[in-house]
Parts: C-alpha cells; sequence; structure tokens
C-alpha cells in the first residue's frame, strides 16, 4: 500500500516536472517578452528551445526600438548556450554561438517627443546607475570574471540605411575569450566589395585597454590604435595615460557610416593622434567622477584630415588641428596653434549669419578658410547648464574666392556660446567686391561694387557694429524716374555706428558722413555735373523691409549743360526724407553774388517711375555790377546782357512710366512754368531794352509741344536804336511744337509811341515755319520836327503831323512792305534848310537853278507830303516822296512840287528815318545842270 503510494508520488512529481520541462521555454520567452518591452523595445518575438544536458539552443530572438528618427531593429536565428552543469551553477557557460544575427537601422520620421514623466524616469535610471556605485580605485582592479568563456560570432550582420560607403552593410564574424582576469578577442568584418578588417581587443583592468583596427591586407597599417594604462601615484591618486591613433585614410569606410561623405573614399587622407594623461581621486565615484574637485586631465591633439565631401553642406574639406587641452571638474580649458585650421568648398550659408548680411554674400559654392595667425585659446564650462564655451584669440574666418564676387573675411577677438547657441561674437570684418543683383536691384542700378569694413559685437540678438573708414562703395548705372546717374561713389568720412535686433529684424545706424562723387548726373535732358558731394545723414532705421532716412547733401562745383549753363562755383544743398515707398528732397542753389537763386522740391516713388517737382528760380535783381545775367548763366552770348530789374520763374513737372508698342519707358507726363519779369532793362546786340515787364504761364502737353495756358501782357519801356521806341505794349500768346525749329507767336493790340506819335497793330502771326504771315502797322500823329530833329539830320528842321499806314509781310527769309503809305496831315506844314558857311559857299558856286531850290526850301511851307515806301526781303528799302508848296518870302515864285526817289539798303525799316539828312544832296544831284 504504502509502495503504491509513493510510486503514485514519484509518478505525479515526474509528470509535474515533465509539465515544468516542457512549458519552461515557452514561460521564459514570455518573461523574457515582456522585460524587452518594460526597457522601451517593440515587435517583441522570442522563442527558446529545450534546454539539455549540455547545451541549449534560442530558436528566434527579433525585436525593435524607435531612435529619433531611425529605428533599430535586433534579430537572432539559431543562436546556441554550452555549458557545464557544474559551471551553469556557478552562472557560467562555457561557449555562447551566435550563428546568424541581424542588425538594421532603417529611416523613419520622428512622431513624438519625450514625455515629462520618461525624462523623471530617465534622471531616476541615471541617479541608480551602477556607475555611481564604482570609484576611480577600480580602474585599477583586475577585470571580473565574464559569464562565458568564448563567445563567437558565426555571422553578424549591420545596416545603415543612411550610411554611404561600402559599409553601409557589414558582416562580421569572430570570437571573444575570457581567461582568468584577461579578456582577448578577434573580429573580422567586412563590408560590400571590401576587404576584411581585423579588430584585436586585450584588457587587463576597467582603465588597461589596447585594441587594434586594421585591414587584413599584407604589411596593412593599423587603422584605429587605443591604448589606456592607470596606475596609482605617491598619494591617494590615480593616474591614467592613455593614446590614440587613427589613419585616417583606412578610416574612410567607417566615416561614411556615421556622415555621408560620398562614394570617392579615395580621396580621404590624414592622421589623428591623441594623448591625454588624468588624475583622479581613488574614493571617486565614477559617474560623478567630472565633479570631483581632485579630477584633472591634460594632453595634445594632432588632426591632419581631407575629405571630399559631407553631402549638402560642402566639398574638398582640408582640416588641421595642433593644440592642447587640460580640464578639471569645473571646465577644461584648450589652446589652437598657429596655422589653417580648415579650407573647405561649402554651398549653404552658415544660419548664424545675420539677414542683412545673408543678402551680400554670394550664394552656391564658396570657399571658406577658417586660420589663425597666433595662439587661440578657450575655455569649456561644462559645470554651466547649458554649457558655456569661450573662445579668445585671432581666429579669421575668409568666405568666398578670391576670384569671385564678393571676398568676406571675419577675425573674431572673443566667441562665447551656450549649449548650441551662439550667444556671444566679437571681431572685425572686410567684404569686397560686387553686390548680388538682389540689392542692387533695390539701388535701382545696374551695378555696385564696395570695400566695406569695421567691427562689429554679436550679442545673442542683438549686432552692434561700427563701419570704418575709408569703405566705399561705387554704383554704377542708376535711374529712378527722369534720373540718371552714370557711375558714383561713396566714400564714409567718419566712422558710422549700426546696432540691429535679429527677433523683430529692427535696425538703426547713425549719423553717417561720407564723401560723394558723382562727376555727372542727367535729370531729363539736362546734364549736371559737380565736383564732390558730403552726405551727412543723422539717423537711419529699418524694421524688416520697411527703412527710412534724412539728411542732407551739399555737392559744390556744379555746372549745368553741355557749356555750363550754370557756371561754376554753384553750390547746391538737398535736405532729404526718405522710407522704403518714397524719397523727397528740398534743393536750394546758392552763387557767389546769388544765395538761393534756385529751390526746388522733388518727390520721386520708389516702387513706380512716378515722380514730381516744384521749382523756383529767383526772384533775381539786377544792379548792372557784379548782378547781372551774364554773371549768372553762360547762356546769354557776349552781345546780350540784362542789367536792372527783377526776374523770377517757377516749374511744376511730374513723370511716370508710359508704355508704348513693344517697351515701357519713364516720360514727362505734365510740366508747366510761370516766368516773371519787373521793370529789366538791358540789351541784345545793337538793341537796348528799358522797363520790360511780363508774365506768362508755359505748359507741356506731353513731351512733344509747349503752349502758353493764356495771352500774356509785355510792355516795354523803351527800344533804343539810334532811334527811340517807347511804351511798347502787346498781348502774346506762344506754342511750340518740339520738332519745329521755332516756335509759333501770336501778336495782338500791338502799340508802341515813336516819334511823338502812336504805331499801332491789330495783330500778327509769327510762324517762321508757313510761308508769311500779314499784318498792318498804322502810322498816327507822328511829329516831323520830332523826325527831322535825330542826330543826324543837321541842318534840317520842320513843321507837320505825319499818318500813315504800313502793310507788313513777315517770312522766313525777312520782312515785306508792300504799298506803304506816310501823308502829312492838313494843313502840312513849314520845312526850312538852314544855311551853313559851307552849304552857304557851295549854293554860291552852283548854277541858278540849285540855288533857287535852296532859297525855297529856306521856308518852305508845303501842303502836301507824301512819301511812298517798299522794303524787300533783301533789306532794300525804297522811298518816293511828293512835295508840295511854297515860300511865302518869294512872292513871285508859283507853287513848286517837289518828286524825290530815295533807295537804300537799311537793316530795319525804323532807320530808314535817317536818310531825310540826304534829301539836300538827292535834290542837289536832281536839279543841278549838267
Amino acid at each position: 500500500m504504502l509502495t503504491q503510494r509513493y510510486q503514485v508520488a514519484v509518478l505525479l512529481a515526474v509528470v509535474l516536472l515533465g509539465g515544468c520541462y516542457l512549458l519552461l521555454p515557452l514561460g521564459a520567452s514570455y518573461l523574457l517578452a515582456n522585460q524587452l518591452r518594460a526597457y522601451g523595445y517593440s515587435q517583441v518575438i522570442l522563442q527558446l528551445g529545450y534546454p539539455g544536458w549540455t547545451q541549449m539552443t534560442i530558436p528566434v530572438v527579433s525585436f525593435q526600438q524607435d531612435l529619433g528618427e531611425e529605428r533599430l531593429m535586433i534579430s537572432l536565428t539559431d543562436a546556441e548556450i554550452q555549458y557545464d552543469m557544474g559551471l551553469l551553477f556557478q552562472g557560467r557557460a562555457n561557449r555562447i554561438l551566435l550563428r546568424d544575427v541581424a542588425i538594421h537601422v532603417l529611416t523613419v520620421h520622428s512622431t513624438g517627443a519625450i514625455t515629462g514623466g520618461k525624462q523623471e524616469e530617465e534622471n531616476s535610471d541615471e541617479e541608480s546607475s551602477p556607475w555611481r556605485l564604482l570609484t576611480a580605485g577600480d580602474l585599477l582592479r583586475t577585470l571580473p570574471i565574464l559569464p562565458f568563456g568564448e563567445l563567437q560570432l558565426e555571422r553578424l550582420t549591420v545596416f545603415r540605411e543612411q550610411a554611404t560607403g561600402p559599409l553601409r552593410k557589414v558582416t562580421i564574424d569572430g570570437e571573444l575569450t575570457s581567461t582568468g582576469n584577461e579578456v582577448g578577442g578577434h573580429l573580422s568584418f567586412r563590408g560590400r566589395d571590401t576587404g576584411s578588417y581585423s579588430l584585436v581587443v586585450a584588457g587587463k583592468s576597467a582603465s588597461t585597454w589596447s585594441a587594434t583596427l586594421s585591414s587584413q591586407r599584407p604589411q596593412a597599417a593599423p587603422i584605429v590604435s587605443w591604448q589606456s594604462r592607470s596606475r596609482p601615484t605617491g598619494s591617494s591618486d590615480i593616474q591614467v595615460d592613455g593614446q590614440l591613433r587613427m589613419d585616417v585614410q583606412e578610416l574612410a569606410p567607417f566615416i561614411a557610416l556615421l556622415v555621408p561623405i560620398g562614394p570617392e573614399l579615395e580621396k580621404v587622407t590624414g592622421q589623428v593622434a591623441l594623448d591625454w594623461a588624468g588624475v583622479a581621486a581613488t574614493e571617486a565615484a565614477l559617474g560623478s567622477l567630472w565633479e570631483d574637485e581632485h579630477t584633472r586631465v591634460d594632453g595634445q591633439v594632432r588632426i591632419n584630415v581631407t575629405l571630399p565631401a559631407l553631402k549638402g553642406v560642402a566639398k574638398d574639406i582640408a582640416l588641421a588641428y595642433v593644440g592642447r587641452f587640460a580640464g578639471n571638474a569645473t571646465q577644461a580649458e584648450w589652446a589652437m596653434s598657429p596655422g589653417v585650421f580648415l579650407t573647405a568648398t561649402v554651398n549653404t550659408q552658415p544660419r548664424l549669419i545675420p539677414d542683412a548680411v545673408r543678402l551680400i554674400l554670394p550664394h552656391g559654392d564658396q570657399l571658406v578658410r577658417i586660420e589663425n595667425k597666433n595662439v587661440v585659446r578657450g575655455t569649456l564650462y561644462w559645470k554651466d547648464r547649458p554649457i558655456r564655451t569661450v573662445a579668445q584669440g585671432p581666429l579669421q574666418v575668409t568666405y568666398g574666392r578670391p576670384s569671385g564676387p564678393v571676398v568676406a573675411t571675419f577675425e573674431t577677438t572673443r566667441a562665447e556660446g551656450r549649449g548650441s547657441e551662439l550667444i556671444l561674437v566679437e571681431g572685425a570684418y572686410q567684404l569686397e567686391g560686387v553686390l548680388p543683383g538682389a540689392l542692387t536691384e533695390r539701388l535701382s542700378a545696374k551695378e555696385a561694387a564696395g570695400r566695406v569694413r569695421g567691427t562689429v559685437r554679436l550679442d545673442r540678438a542683438h549686432i552692434a557694429g561700427v563701419l570704418l573708414p575709408p569703405s566705399s562703395i561705387t554704383i554704377k548705372q542708376i535711374g529712378q524716374g527722369a534720373v540718371f546717374v552714370p557711375g558714383a561713389t561713396v566714400n564714409l568720412s567718419e566712422p558710422l555706428t549700426v546696432e540691429c535686433d535679429l527677433i523683430p529684424r529692427y535696425c538703426s545706424a547713425g549719423p553717417l558722413t561720407a564723401t560723394i562723387l558723382a562727376p555727372t548726373v542727367r535729370i531729363g535732358s539736362q546734364t549736371v555735373s559737380s565736383t564732390q558731394g558730403l552726405l551727412s545723414i543723422p539717423e537711419m532705421e529699418t524694421r524688416e523691409t520697411n527703412w527710412t532716412a534724412g539728411g542732407m547733401l551739399v555737392i559744390t562745383g556744379v555746372s549745368v549743360g553741355a557749356g555750363g549753363t550754370i557756371p561754376a562755383p554753384s553750390h547746391w544743398v538737398t535736405k532729404f526724407s526718405a522710407d522704403h515707398t518714397n524719397i523727397g528732397a528740398d534743393l536750394q542753389i546758392d552763387l557767389p553774388a546769388y544765395e538761393g537763386v534756385v529751390t526746388a522740391r522733388v518727390e520721386q516713388s520708389l516702387q513706380t517711375p512716378y515722380g514730381r517737382l516744384h521749382g523756383t528760380i529767383g526772384p533775381v535783381r539786377f544792379d548792372g555790377a557784379e548782378r547781372r545775367l551774364s554773371r549768372l548763366t553762360r547762356a546769354v552770348g557776349p552781345s546780350s546782357d540784362l542789367l536792372d530789374g527783377t526776374i523770377s520763374a517757377t516749374v511744376d513737372a511730374t513723370w511716370d512710366e508710359t508704355v508704348g508698342n513693344h517697351s515701357s519707358r519713364t516720360r514727362v507726363i505734365s510740366a508747366s512754368a510761370r516766368l516773371v519779369a519787373e521793370n529789366v532793362s538791358g540789351y541784345y546786340h545793337d538793341y537796348g531794352l528799358r522797363g520790360v515787364s511780363t508774365s506768362m504761364v508755359l505748359r507741356a502737353e506731353g513731351t512733344d509741344s509747349i503752349m502758353m495756358v493764356q495771352p500774356a501782357t509785355l510792355f516795354v519801356a523803351a527800344i533804343q536804336s539810334g532811334v527811340d521806341v517807347n511804351n511798347i505794349k502787346t498781348s502774346y500768346q506762344a506754342r511750340w511744337k518740339l520738332a519745329d525749329p521755332f516756335p509759333i507767336v501770336e501778336l495782338k493790340d500791338l502799340q508802341c509811341e515813336m516819334f511823338g506819335g502812336m504805331i499801332t497793330s491789330p495783330g500778327l502771326l509769327v510762324d517762321l515755319a508757313s510761308p508769311s504771315s500779314m499784318t498792318t502797322f498804322s502810322l498816327r500823329d507822328l511829329d516831323l520836327a520830332k523826325i527831322l530833329s535825330v542826330d543826324q539830320q543837321r541842318g534840317l528842321e520842320g513843321t507837320g503831323t505825319l499818318n500813315g499806314t504800313l502793310p507788313v509781310t513777315i517770312t522766313s527769309r525777312g520782312m515785306v512792305v508792300d504799298d506803304g503809305v506816310i501823308e502829312a496831315q492838313p494843313p502840312g506844314g513849314v520845312i526850312r534848310h538852314l544855311s551853313t558857311s559851307e552849304s552857304s559857299k557851295a549854293l554860291s558856286d552852283s548854277d541858278q537853278s540849285l540855288q533857287f531850290v535852296a532859297q525855297a526850301l529856306n521856308n518852305f511851307h508845303y501842303k502836301v507830303l507824301r512819301v511812298g515806301v517798299k522794303y524787300e526781303e533783301t533789306g532794300m528799302l525804297n522811298l518816293s516822296a511828293r512835295l508840295e508848296g511854297r515860300n511865302p518870302e518869294l512872292t513871285q515864285t508859283p507853287p513848286i512840287h517837289f518828286n524825290l526817289t530815295v533807295q537804300e539798303h537799311i537793316p530795319t525799316l525804323l532807320k530808314s528815318l535817317r536818310l531825310i539828312e540826304d534829301i539836300h544832296g538827292m535834290i542837289e544831284r536832281q536839279y543841278s545842270r549838267p
């Protein structure tokens, strides 16, 4: 009975043990899978085999985890663990065999951020980290016994999707052994179409290690060689020495795993050497080693690397660095020896460059060169949060090729950063070259080039700088509206202070003082030349794309027109205010004897060609001495001048873009002017003018013609040409098609006083382009005594009143008078010939007929005096005179009739009256006997 019970119990125990054995792989797989999920892994697949007396298989292990923008996927198949039962109970396996392991790192898009709870969990894990339990003294101890004697890899495949080069996919095999307190191993791996690489590792303690990575080619140099050794010092400290050597050319396939350097791996060359020595307290915990005040480290670094490219960043990269470093619990100091640190060709501009500077710098492939001619020192304060970095020394950065459009040089004297943010930069800069088209278009120019230098300080989002002389900029072919400048150069005279806040994109600058050299400026059809300009702007501001500025421009040595319409030296002063939409300027022109001779207000849109002008000339007063027209302008010749009186003018004009059949251009769309002369006196060739007064308003009709808005009145006190013409009055109106050589002038109600009488005309249309224009001049109440009193008419005097009409035809070749008549008003008058001793002697020697005529003219009372006038285009004047009357002293003599003909070539009609003095000679020749 008892035996049967034992048999049942044994049977149940066997069944129970068998059940546990059968359920062991499933249960263990479940527990381990949950543990992996707890560590953040997903898609966990775990299958364990049944354990044997000496070995156990693991058919499948697979899991994955998202790492930012990449996903880590690990899978093991057909793994095997070999053990002895005795060692197994001690926690060791004889051998672990991994037949097929695959590690894939694939690219994905991150869908979330780390939560606060996870962050707190990480902090908690960090506080409970085993590194907090180890001390620096543990580095001197031998390595602990590993849980296996041998780890063998038959096939390990590693693939990273973002990597480039032949090691994008790597196959690894090898073994790692643990014998006593020493660990050694040898791994061999190869990439696609590459030779095999060998990694040999040996370690005796936590800090005494050596590792060598080399190619398995014959006589191949080591790729990476690392050695670390620790030893106690005489005090309670330990010292750790180490060195690292890398052959960058052999390391190229591995570099391509981390950064995209492109397929041209044969262009990768260089060496890296790092030597260090550190001291730490024996009792310092490894987790807080850098917080211990006894911790110190120093060493030196030598780097010389060339890379063909970093995809999307730069190419043809050459890096050279030689320096030392030292650190303690609070900071690390480094020093870089003089030399060329970096040369590369970049195709993207660094983000730390302000937007205002980005507009100037060229885009595309540009050469970058970083060098220091003196030692550059820096300090890393890693105890600060975030970590703070300070660098001091003349580090020079050059951007742009010497043969390129722009070369920018920046030499920093101090730089400071917190974390990944650059918070302070101080230094000097220089820009030289041609500005890009986007910036010259804002200046309405075709090309702009310059050379500027200065100092700058970047403090987080605030920039403060000083632009230093002799910075300059040359702009070519500036055109806006009716203004065109072939070329101008601006030279900075005094330092210019500039401050900018990058976050609101606000900048202010000033005061600005600069000289401007613009030899010629074309305004419409006029050319303005100058010697030099002085520009002063108290303050300028910009906010994003908007800007404002105001100041004054003084230009000396100005002349207008090709022949110098306004003689130099004229002085131009312009006060202006401008913003991103338009510019307005007030102009004043001073001459040595005329202050404010011209004033104008000009407004020009900077977004459209539209602009307008309002200007005034004078009032200019002449005094006949220094203040005369010939001293004001060279437009008048030596035979013309204004000596007295006042002149003034106002001008208004607007211009805009007009669209034609095939193109558009800027043209004047409206213009008007008002000219005023008050009591002006002067001369024109042989004519003297006195008391000229008029006021006219002109208006331009497009750019084709100019016309007077309404008739204007002209008054001239006197015209002097040997015979005075006084009180000339008329109304006139003119229009001028600029394509025609002369304007058309219409005169109405012309009248003047001459020889005590009045000359009038109803009107006259003067158009030299037409065949002819006609009018009639009426002569009323001319005093014969005043006619004969002309200085040249000596020996004749008389009385009487003359009236007449002169039909005048004006052609392009001159003036014609046909059938003009001048008659004495009834009852006539008296003409007397006053004898002189010379004329009496001549008459005594003449015949009786001439003596009779002379006697009759001594006191000739005429009843009829009629003169016919004919004037030809050639200037030939023909006068036919008929004189009827008698001398009352000759009672026995019947009435006498004289018929005289005078022909003379004279310049004007009025001068014909001077020929009266020839009457005596004509009578003598006509009545003398042969």
